[in-house]
Order: structure tokens, then C-alpha cells, then sequence
């Protein structure tokens, strides 16, 4: 009996999974409301039904699913979106912690970002000054053009050299070209000015935490502790590049004037010499 219990046993564990997968598998149907207005039913998803809503009913006519591809499309967008904001906010914050470390690894102290706003305010003064000196001298070499202009005019010696026109229109566009350095180092000021203040209020700002509070503020596990020990080094040598970068700027200024007179001279030597071919037409 026992055997024929085992047999028994073994067979209906055979079976049932046979039973199983004989059993029928459920057939639903989809539905929607096509842009017809109407709606429309298939085994299958209707042509009428693509990217519409759908219903998908079970044998009994209920419905188990929707299906909303636009809504399903709009907050993937939405979800991407603010996974977006997430990174800015976090990259903004990186940033902040990186500048207000590289700003208490420069200063240690107040007075030491006042000097550093006297000497770029001193060096950009200087440079005003020599932008004037040009300016001055440009000034000086077109009154000596118009001088000698007028003078031709006013004694009856014929028709000005046409050069004196040319050393004039090049000197208005050496002045024009210095004045507008000049504007722009009058902007610097006002920069250096501005990122002074913004470099004190934050330095302010940081030293007046807890040391938790400002490691917080500088992405630290740990707080910071800022003596008022001069760090002379740090800032000399952010004293030395800026000074540098600056220097590079004037050069490739002065670099960009000077393609502009070429160029204009140029232009004036070609309409002088076509003025000379129609003159001896």
C-alpha cells in the first residue's frame, strides 16, 4: 500500500504542472476613445488607440489596467526635471564650499583682503594712467596734423598732401580705440571693488560660525579654525596672478588695437592709391 501511495503521489506531482500549463491564458481586451470621438476595442491595441489612453478589461469586462502613454511621457519629464534641479543644487553647493575654501586658504584675516583690494586698486590706477599718457599724446600728434592742414588751406600752397588726412583719421581711431581702454579700466575699478566686498562679507560671514558650522560650509566633516596670522605667500601669489592675468589682457588689448590701425591704414592706403589711378585716368 505504501508503494502504490508513493506511485500515486509522484504521478499527480507530474501531472499538476501539465494541468497547469494546459489552463487557458487569460485574454484581455483594450479600449479608448479614439480622436474620432469613438470608442474602440481589439484583442490586440487598436491602430486608432496608438498613443491614446487605454483600458485593458479582463474576460468579465472589468478593468485592470489604464495606460496613459502622455501622462506616463509627462512624468518621466517631470521626473528627469527634478533629478536635473537635484544635480544643479548639489553642484552649486560644491561650488560655494570650493570658493570658501580657496577664500580662508587665501586670507586670514580682514585686513588682509583690504590690502589686497589697495594694491589691485593701485595697479589699475596706474594702468588708467598710462592709457592717459597715450591718449595725451595721440592728441598731440592729430593737433599737429590739423595744424599743418590748416596751414595749407590758409596760405594758398595748393592741395594738402593727402597723408595729413591719413595720420589725421588714423590718430581719431587710435583715440577712439584708447578711449574705450580706458572706459574699460574705469569697469575694473568697479569690479575689483565689488569682488572685494563679496570676498569681506563672506569671509565675515564664515569666521562668525561655529567651527561645526563653517566645516559644514566648506563641505568638511570637521571644523576650521582661522587665525589672524598674516599668509603672506597665499597672498602674494594671488596678488603675482592677477597681476599676471591682467598684463595678459592688456597685451592681447593692445595686440587688437593695433590689427585695427593696420587695417584702417591699409584701408586708407588702398583708397589713396585707387584716388591716384583715377587721377591720371
Amino acid at each position: 500500500m505504501a508503494s502504490c501511495f508513493i506511485v500515486f503521489t509522484a504521478a499527480a506531482l507530474l501531472i499538476t504542472p501539465l494541468a497547469a500549463q494546459a489552463q487557458p491564458r487569460e485574454q484581455y481586451t483594450y479600449r479608448c476613445v479614439g480622436k474620432d470621438g469613438k470608442k474602440h476595442y481589439g484583442q490586440t491595441i487598436p491602430n486608432e488607440c496608438l498613443g491614446m489612453r487605454l483600458e485593458m478589461l479582463n474576460q468579465q469586462g472589468f478593468v485592470v489596467k489604464r495606460i496613459d502613454p502622455e501622462g506616463d511621457e509627462k512624468a518621466r519629464l517631470a521626473k528627469e526635471e527634478e533629478a536635473q534641479k537635484k544635480r544643479d543644487a548639489e553642484a552649486a553647493v560644491k561650488d560655494s564650499q570650493r570658493r570658501s575654501r580657496a577664500l580662508l586658504a587665501t586670507y586670514t584675516s580682514e585686513k588682509d583682503i583690504q590690502d589686497s583690494r589697495e594694491r589691485a586698486l593701485v595697479e589699475n590706477k596706474n594702468q588708467m594712467q598710462e592709457v592717459e599718457g597715450r591718449i595725451a599724446e595721440i592728441k598731440k600728434r592729430k593737433d599737429r596734423s590739423q595744424k599743418e592742414l590748416e596751414l595749407f588751406k590758409t596760405s594758398g600752397k595748393g592741395t594738402p598732401p593727402e597723408r595729413l588726412k591719413e595720420e589725421i583719421n588714423i590718430a581719431e581711431l587710435d583715440l577712439k580705440s584708447q578711449e574705450t581702454v580706458l572706459l574699460s579700466k574705469k569697469k575694473d575699478a568697479e569690479s575689483i571693488n565689488a569682488r572685494f566686498d563679496e570676498d569681506l562679507r563672506r569671509y565675515r560671514e564664515l569666521t562668525g560660525r561655529s567651527a561645526a558650522e563653517r566645516g559644514r560650509a566648506l563641505g568638511m566633516d570637521k571644523g576650521v579654525t582661522v587665525t589672524n596670522n598674516p599668509a603672506t605667500t597665499h597672498d602674494q601669489t594671488r596678488a603675482r596672478r592677477d597681476a599676471e592675468r591682467r598684463a595678459a589682457d592688456e597685451r592681447a588689448e593692445l595686440q587688437r588695437l593695433e590689427r585695427e590701425r593696420e587695417q584702417e591704414k591699409h584701408r586708407l592706403e588702398a583708397e589713396q592709391r585707387y584716388r591716384e589711378q583715377q587721377q591720371r585716368k
